[in-house]
């Protein structure tokens, strides 16, 4: 029974993190604001309720899932996996269910009316189209329920002069849902498919010049060369042909993070952490020296379950963002770190060159944002889709000036 549980609420949080991924999600703001909203009032509710104890309760609760919000990004690694779910749950708390039982225990009075009104303006705010109706109406039917568990004499009675006025602002409101949030998910798959059939034309111009090159350096024949000069052409050639390499699993990598789906369907077997890691670091395309900026430490390698190339092109895209940094910065080293506890077992690359600014953490790894200029802003949102596929998560911790480490923590490992 425990099993299951634990099951379904891992699968859970996993569509509530995907849904995040795709809208985001304003942890540290919403819970500032919520906490100032619930805790500064505290005299008008001693006034108002100074006998009731679970209005009280209520809202002391509001607050404690607020404030958690606050200080989520200082949250134990393997619990920030949930922290998309708890982010949903409180807005739900918060919001729809707060406001339902406070309007039943209080009457629709014009204050709680306009209180309403404004929750649901803010969900379409906060959340996506989906996850809106889905937490509005959880959260009303919990608010009915507990209100009528409690045994609070329930009034539901409007008065007359109010009912136009308010359903002409539920129909506005609905409106403004309807036409704007419908509309940010269209914009959202566009930008996608846009994406896709600019990478796919990219590519087929790219490949068909360097498949030729590629073929030319193959035929060149240095067989009436004097032997030294032979070698060195020879080694010219290689290194040519070693450069064409490197643009063509470029090119595979970028394809890889584009077109993947998460809910598409991978081949998965059992692989070791060590050797994913050293093979990724084997046939990542290096330029010149960069490969010397790489260290490897294996404190206690593991296995889990995954697919194997597409695990390799999620170690391919932190490389590639990490060395990125340290060629910007024109400082710093990278270090992969594989390790196994009882607590955990994870996968760490740290590269030493310019960290993250604390308020980018939360919005790295949602579609289209990037700080490259010539980035597409899907790289790190591929990462966390495809590990969530793998039943691992990738969190980043970084001190700005100082480092940047991603680490990605797996599910099931041994």
């Amino acid at each position: 029974m425990i099993g299951w549980f634990i099951r379904w609420f891992d699968k859970l949080a996993a569509v509530s993190s995907a849904r995040v991924e795709e809208y985001g999600a304003r942890y540290v703001a919403f819970g500032i604001f919520s906490t100032v909203n619930y805790l500064i009032p505290m005299y008008m509710w001693s006034e108002w309720h100074a006998n009731d104890t679970s209005v009280y309760t209520v809202r002391i609760v509001a607050i404690i899932l607020s404030f958690m919000l606050i200080v989520s990004d200082s949250w134990y690694d393997s619990l920030k996996k949930y922290r998309p779910l708890f982010w949903h749950f409180t807005v739900m708390f918060c919001l729809p269910f707060l406001v339902t039982f406070m309007s039943l225990f209080d009457g629709f009075t014009p204050y709680w009316i306009v209180n309403i009104n404004i929750a649901i303006l803010f969900g379409i705010i906060l959340l996506d189209f989906k996850s809106f109706f889905v937490i509005y109406i959880l959260g009303v039917t919990l608010g009915i329920f507990v209100s009528y568990l409690l045994g609070h004499p329930i009034s539901t009675e409007l008065p007359k002069y109010l009912m136009y006025p308010y359903f002409y602002m539920m129909v506005f409101v609905l409106v403004i849902l309807i036409i704007f949030a419908r509309d940010l998910s269209r914009k959202y798959d566009l930008q996608m498919k846009a994406m896709r059939m600019l990478a796919a034309s990219l590519t087929h111009e790219v490949r068909t010049p360097l498949s030729t090159i590629s073929l030319i350096l193959q035929g060149l024949d240095f067989s009436d060369l004097p032997e030294e000069k032979k070698k060195k052409q020879l080694a010219k050639r290689e290194m040519a042909l070693n450069e064409v390499d490197g643009i063509f699993n470029i090119i595979d990598i970028t394809l890889t993070k584009l077109a993947f789906n998460g809910n598409r369907h991978v081949n998965q077997e059992e692989v070791s952490a060590e050797e994913c890691v050293r093979q990724a670091i084997a046939e990542y395309p290096f330029f010149q020296n960069d490969k010397d900026l790489v260290h490897v430490k294996i404190v206690k390698d593991f296995n889990f379950v995954a697919s194997k190339n597409l695990f390799s092109h999620v170690l391919f895209n932190l490389i590639q963002n990490a060395l990125y940094q340290i060629q910007s910065e024109r400082k710093g080293e990278i270090y992969v770190t594989v390790d196994k506890s009882k607590r955990r077992a994870f996968i760490s690359i740290k590269d030493t060159a310019s960290g993250i600014k604390p308020e980018n953490i939360n919005e790295i790894f949602k579609p289209f944002v990037t700080s490259k200029n010539e980035g597409t802003g899907v790289g790190l949102y591929f990462c966390k889709t495809a590990l969530h596929s793998m039943k691992a998560d990738i969190h980043c911790r970084s001190v700005q000036g100082k480092y940047a480490e991603f680490i990605i923590v797996f599910d099931e490992a041994w």
